[in-house]
């Protein structure tokens, strides 16, 4: 008796021809849904079709989490690019790693398949480098990268069913081809196809679905000319390559930018983050050994927790942090010209600006916002002052309710630790710490996340990240620098006016 031949159409392209016989099932809620019959593959093609994806994305970071519901299942996946900073010993680490497990017990999800697709840039720009399908018994999948010219090769077995390349034991599959030569972001589109066995296949329509831009950072390095000497500059942009790097000697600014792009429908689904890091010699002076900073992105002026300047992790060079979220981009994407496809930045020393405390602080991972608050807002040396740091997610904003595990930073002008805590832990997301600090002059400070504390799961290492600040003693408020002047005010107008009275009441005796 002869047998219907049926196909069907999965995410990302996948089509299969099969013959019906023989019933699956994959469990969607509380009923089983009919999924597939199956008695043999007669044809495994990928060809383009425009399936809709789930709106998950990623972009500007070197690893993000992503929700999936599997049926009764709450999964997370973990999307993860190494290196974070391209270089050529780091090349030889290159990878990228999927993780999909149980959010309830932090269970890796075994039998998982993936169809993965890997471009090169954004937009119009964008590459593709590779789609295939990848089946991992284990849960874990790497694809380990050696980058190369020439087109891609992978290498290993593939299975008979779905004809999917299988994972080692340890979830590795090797993969030669133009990936990781050069910084920049890639575009990992990911399907998940099924779990728990091979057979197990979700219908199209509940096929989890994510986009994600994970960026490896571009190490750019430049001598500039300045008062005759030559000076190493160095920039490491997480986000993209660096262009147009420029030196002006006599505004003694810097000057760079990368490419970009500004629609803002995509960056509203995008979970963005920019983080462009320079270091400066602090032996060029004027520049090196400054303080304070004008620094600005697309003419936009930074400050705040959008720039952190950090003089101690090196001995020689000033190292300085542009921290700019997804908020922030949105502010400015507002008056960016259409069709720029630039982000542009500079730097140079300010002049007759007073440091301030600061009041928020975000990771250089862009995960974590950490909120300060001093009690008595008005710091003053030799006496006890209350620190409260309270932790945010970087991207929503929303408080961090599970405990935090952080260290604590704090330092001289000199770079002398006069606070220096590890193993803090801020229950609740919020953490408080008593200090005296010794002498009225600028403090340095810096909060180190550690890891995130859920009731019955490992430590989440994910969001790791330092937060850097100042600190200013004394420092008054806002409030009472408002009040003071106007007391100040107050005086000088009183002063003016008895000073005229006088000078009425002399003229008035000589009458």
């Amino acid at each position: 008796m002869p047998r219907d031949i049926k196909s069907l159409t999965c995410g990302a392209g996948l089509r299969i021809k099969y013959v019906e016989r023989q019933v699956i099932y994959v469990q969607a809620g509380r009923q089983k849904i009919l999924a597939f019959g199956f008695a043999s593959v007669l044809v495994f093609s990928i060809i383009a079709i425009g399936l809709p994806r789930q709106e998950a994305f990623a972009d500007g970071l070197t690893q993000e989490m992503f929700s999936a519901s599997l049926g009764d299942r709450q999964a997370e996946l973990l999307v993860r690019v190494n290196p974070p900073i391209l270089t050529d010993a780091s090349r030889d680490e290159a990878y990228m790693l999927l993780r999909l497990y149980d959010a309830n017990n932090n269970q890796t999800i075994r039998f998982t398949t993936f169809i993965i697709s890997v471009e090169k840039g954004i937009g119009e720009n964008a590459e593709e480098i590779f789609t295939d399908t990848f089946h991992t018994e284990s849960g874990l999948l790497q694809l380990k990268v050696q980058p190369a010219e020439g087109p891609v090769q992978i290498f290993g077995t593939r299975e008979q069913f779905l004809n999917a390349w299988v994972a080692d034991p340890g979830g590795t599959v090797n993969i030669r081809g133009p990936m990781f030569l050069e910084g920049g972001i890639y575009h990992l589109r990911i399907d998940i196809l099924g779990i728990d066995n091979i057979r197990n296949l979700f219908p199209p329509d509940q096929i989890p679905r994510f986009d994600s831009w994970l960026s490896v950072g571009d190490i750019f390095t430049q001598s500039v000319e300045y008062q005759g000497q030559s000076y190493d500059t160095t920039i490491i942009s997480y986000y993209d390559q660096v262009q147009d790097f420029n030196f002006d000697a006599q505004r003694q600014q810097f000057s760079w930018s990368m490419p970009f792009d500004w629609d803002t429908s995509r960056l509203r689904q995008t979970n963005i983050f920019v983080h462009e890091e320079i270091k400066i010699p602090k032996s060029l002076a004027g520049i090196g050994d400054a303080t304070s900073f004008a620094a600005t992105v697309n003419g936009n002026p930074i400050s705040g927790r959008m720039l952190a300047v950090d003089p101690y992790s090196s001995e020689n060079e000033l190292i300085l942090h542009y921290l700019v979220n997804k908020n922030d981009i949105l502010n400015m994407a507002g008056k960016v010209p259409d069709g720029s496809s630039e982000m542009t930045f500079t730097l140079a020393p300010a002049t007759g600006e007073n440091a301030q405390t600061t009041g928020e602080m975000l990771t250089d991972s862009g995960n974590v916002n950490v909120l300060v608050e001093w009690t008595p807002s008005q710091l003053s040396a030799g006496t006890d002052s209350t620190l409260t740091l309270a932790f945010a997610d970087g991207f929503s904003g929303q408080r961090i309710t599970d405990d935090v595990n952080y260290n604590l930073k704090i330092l001289d002008s000199n770079g002398t630790d006069v606070y220096s805590r590890s193993g803090l832990v801020a229950e609740g997301g919020t953490g408080t710490q008593t200090i005296d600090f010794p002498s009225n002059e600028n403090y340095r400070m810096e909060v180190q996340i550690t890891g995130i504390v859920r009731d019955g799961q490992p430590v989440d290492q994910t969001r790791n990240g330092i937060a850097r600040g100042i600190v200013v003693v004394p420092e008054f408020p806002a409030g009472a620098l408002v009040a003071a002047a106007g007391v100040i005010g107050a005086v000088l107008m009183m002063q003016r006016f008895a000073s005229k009275k006088c000078r009425a009441c002399d003229e008035k005796s000589l009458l």
